[in-house]
């Protein structure tokens, strides 16, 4: 068997160019076992480790072989992960793992648990440096599961695939759960907020992933990066809600949306446009601010930030969810705290209704915000129509719309220096492209500071 081709190097063949690939480690093989008892290994330790391309983009790459003793992880499969991801590092390109485990060499005792730490350990370092991607394609449980949270961007497939701590037997016993209830899915874990694509099965997966290496760069130290494009910057936008607006405004009128299955109130995701690469916060209009939103939102542009990748912000919600008060204001307040701490390019967009928290939670002027723009009918303000005529109109409840008027429109709000120009949604693609020329070259000095303190 060790001389026919592992799972995981099949897996290679088909995802990286053709005969781009380069192993390393192949024969790498290393006895560890606790005092008195046998050794267990195979050449290999379970993992295979090299270089190549992915759509002409250089790549370093580690994909587990289930089929060469159950891809158990051992100190040497940590050994051989380990230096292909200092090779990531020296050399400025994304790092994919292909998952797929049985789970720990128990033979090696405690050192089995410590091969763990020391890759989530180098993850942790190069999380900012370098694009960290993982596809779940088997098994992924226990301590290995968290090689996916430290990982910017997480595939599963629906077929095959489980990521979690506890197996769905230990899950379903301690929470009395019907037999057929699978909780480590690709599907739940979509819910949780765990996976970012959700794949039919790994061709599907492949093909995601390929997506996705296009819309990133590959280290923080990359020019922005710029895609072939040939769709007219003079092309009117149309759109019957927001969600087509804003994915019709993009090149190609194409938006590719990531983490669907959670935080059902914001949407985020990548576009282009004129070429450049950016990333999309949108709220579902109409729709308060859940707290899986917030942490949805903080979380990915974060990423953006890490990779100076322009942030454009869609604002039309109905503020903070009042089911889940205090869990909302923390999570709110890391979306507000990962904007205040950007220093990419941002652009803001208000569409709808920004009033309250639902205004200074998302992207404005006071908080980064390089340039904001507004559709006429946009509302902002301090609170909301019938609040605010009651307050200031001693409490007549028919001043609604001279409240409005007055202290929530555009208009009001452009005398306040919130707002640069209030534009037509027809015209928003022309107007983000034009901003997106001036703000690309964003420079901003920064205290000199360890790191700040995010809100918890």
């Amino acid at each position: 068997m060790e001389n026919s081709i592992s799972i995981g190097m099949e897996r290679i063949q088909r995802l990286i160019d053709q005969d781009s690939f380069v192993e390393i480690n192949s024969s790498y093989r290393l006895p560890n076992s606790v005092f008195g008892y046998q050794d267990v290994s195979i050449e290999g330790e379970g993992v295979v480790t090299g270089f190549g391309t992915i759509g002409g983009k250089k790549v370093c790459i580690a994909a587990q072989s289930v089929d060469r003793l159950g891809a158990s992880f051992s100190i040497g499969q940590a050994r051989k992960i380990l230096e292909i991801m200092e090779n990531a590092e020296k050399s400025g390109v994304p790092m994919i793992f292909l998952w797929d485990s049985e789970g720990a060499r128990a033979q090696e005792g405690p050192n089995a648990v410590h091969a763990y730490s020391m890759v989530m350990k180098k993850m942790a370092e190069l999380s900012g440096v370098i694009p960290i991607l993982s596809v779940v394609l088997g098994k992924l449980m226990g301590s290995a599961a968290f090689m996916t949270s430290l990982s910017d961007f997480t595939l599963m497939t629906k077929k095959g695939s489980e990521l979690g701590l506890k197996s769905d037997k230990v899950v379903r016993v301690a929470f009395s759960l019907p037999d057929d209830v699978d909780v480590n899915d690709a599907d739940n874990n979509a819910e949780e907020g765990t996976c970012h694509i959700v794949c039919e099965d790994e061709e599907d997966a492949f093909a995601q992933l390929k997506r996705l290496l296009k819309c990133i760069p590959s280290n923080n130290l990359e020019d922005t990066y710029i895609l072939e494009n040939d769709d007219s910057i003079y092309r009117k936008t149309t759109g019957g809600d927001l969600f087509e607006l804003v994915k019709n405004s993009a090149d190609g009128e194409v938006f590719f949306e990531l983490q669907k299955g959670y935080g059902w109130n914001l949407h985020i995701g990548f576009v282009s446009y004129g070429g450049l690469v950016a990333g999309v916060i949108m709220n579902e209009p109409g729709k308060p601010i859940s707290k899986h939103d917030a942490k949805k939102a903080a979380r990915f542009i974060y990423f953006l930030d890490a990779y100076h990748i322009p942030i454009i912000s869609f604002v039309d919600n109905d503020g903070s969810d009042l089911s889940h008060n205090q869990s909302s204001l923390k999570a709110m307040s890391k979306m507000i705290y990962a904007y205040g701490e950007a220093t990419a390019p941002m652009i803001s967009i208000i569409a709808g209704r920004a009033i309250g928290d639902g205004y200074t939670a998302m992207s404005n002027k006071a908080n980064g915000a390089d340039i904001v723009y507004a559709f006429k009918d946009a509302r902002i303000g301090a609170m909301d129509e019938d609040l605010g005529s009651l307050i200031l109109f001693d409490g007549r409840n028919d001043k609604q719309e001279e409240y409005a008027k007055a202290f929530l429109s555009t208009e009001t709000a452009a005398q306040q220096g919130l707002i640069d120009k209030v534009i037509d949604p027809s015209d928003l693609r022309f107007e983000i492209i034009k901003a997106l020329d001036i703000v690309i070259n964003k420079r901003v000095d920064t205290h000199s500071k360890k790191h700040g303190i995010l809100p918890l």
